[in-house]
């Protein structure tokens, strides 16, 4: 099993969805690659952190009991009424008894994992093109040029403010870009390599980064996808918005921050993990 294969059965590997023959040809290879055991890894500890401490725990026995006794209160009238349908005041009925069932755990999940819905999509379309990009699937449109340069191409054909800083440094290389749609959404997408890893940044106009819903604070979101670290932020200078995506987490940074910038990212990048 080639690790294409592998990785594309991560996802129901770790939730447990492959057959026993599957699961073994799966670990079988992770025992002898290290990048893929790396992605399994990281999936293992997004569960750990955000699913199985978000499950909600089961409502207790007389609150089942009582939601069942009513369930088939409601069942039994209905079959009185079988021409009928359900009035509004029973359907009513049984949404709070099913609400009921999750109470607060279900609240908390609805708050945790609606704010990170569209968060999480647009990291995933961000992966996928970068997936491209450094597999050379999308050929450069722009390459060989100083980032200034290409901030000037780019400006000439999108209909929103292009800034790419040019920070000198031997740890980054500058290797070009494309104009793509990331997620539905006309996006400057650009290439680089950070000690030697591939990076790509991907520019967004505002109007697309205020549909993600995020809040202010803090500045600088993280989520891990497919083994691939995406920071998103909004630039606070033209307001545009930013995914940053790498196997390298805040090192990546040097792309387009300062020293000092990029100590406050990674901060944050601990703390939301």
């Amino acid at each position: 099993m080639d690790c294409n294969t592998v990785q594309a059965r991560i996802f129901p590997y770790v939730d447990g969805e492959l057959s026993a023959e599957a699961a073994a040809e799966v670990e079988a290879h992770l025992a002898s690659c290290e990048r893929c055991s790396r992605l399994v890894e990281l999936e293992l500890r997004f569960q750990a952190t955000y699913t199985r401490k978000l499950r909600p725990e089961p409502a207790p026995a007389d609150v089942r009991a009582q939601t069942q006794g009513l369930l088939s209160s409601l069942t039994a009238r209905a079959g009185a009424r079988v021409r009928r349908p359900i009035g509004r005041r029973y359907a009513v009925a049984v949404a709070v008894c099913l609400v009921a069932l999750g109470a607060g755990a279900a609240v908390l999940l609805e708050s945790v994992f609606k704010s990170r819905g569209a968060l999480v999509d647009f990291a995933e379309a961000a992966v996928e093109q970068h997936q491209r990009l450094t597999r050379d699937v999308l050929p450069q449109d722009i390459q060989g040029v100083s980032p200034k340069a290409a901030e000037e191409w780019f400006r000439k054909r999108l209909n929103f403010n292009i800034s790419l800083p040019d920070l000198p440094s031997e740890r980054l290389k500058f290797r070009g870009g494309r104009i793509w749609h990331l997620d539905g959404v006309e996006t400057a997408a650009l290439g680089y390599q950070v000690e030697g890893s591939d990076v790509s940044l991907f520019i967004v106009p505002v109007e697309a980064y205020r549909n993600l819903g995020l809040k202010e604070a803090p500045r600088f979101k993280l989520v891990t996808r497919r083994g691939y670290d995406v920071i998103v932020w909004q630039s606070q200078v033209n307001g545009v918005g930013y995914a940053l995506v790498s196997e390298i987490g805040g090192r990546a940074c040097v792309v387009c921050h300062s020293p000092e910038d990029i100590q406050e990212s990674t901060a944050n990048l601990g703390a939301h993990r």
